[in-house]
């Protein structure tokens, strides 16, 4: 899916969007696993994606990719119900292998809530998104 149909069908009315940067293939990992978190706080590693941040898709994920000083290659999309948004980070029960921090992550957003991710390494004519199949609600975020 190109990433101007995937922002282009989001629903803000019903669902808040977030996103996440990473390094180049840690997107499927995340997808596969969950978003390991050491804070609680959404804030602490995602951003909220508001409507008017989007009106202009690919400047968006140029402006967000940067001048990749740091790793800007993925860019993981995360999506909820507005009434979960309180519970969407849990309490992580689970260690993964891809974990590169001494410190334990205690929290997570579980793999369902995760979309999917966008590589920003492509060109900005070939940017994709690729969706995540653990992902609970349908590609355009509407609850199955």
């Amino acid at each position: 899916m190109n990433v101007e149909e995937l922002f282009n069908n989001l629903d803000f009315e019903n669902y808040s969007y977030f996103y996440h940067i990473t390094g180049g293939g840690n997107g499927e990992s995340i997808c596969n696993e969950g978003l390991l978190m050491e804070e609680k706080e959404l804030r602490s590693t995602t951003i909220e994606i508001k409507s008017e941040m989007i009106k202009d898709v690919k400047n968006f994920i140029l402006n967000e990719r940067g001048n990749n000083v740091r790793k800007t290659d993925e860019m993981v999309i995360i999506s909820c119900p507005k009434e979960e948004v309180n519970y969407l980070v849990k309490n992580n029960n689970y260690i993964s292998s891809n974990w590169v921090n001494d410190k334990t992550p205690e929290y997570i957003i579980p793999s369902e809530y995760i979309m999917g991710y966008i590589d920003m390494r492509e060109s900005e004519e070939n940017f994709t998104f690729t969706a995540n199949e653990n992902y609970y609600f349908d590609e355009y975020g509407y609850g199955r």
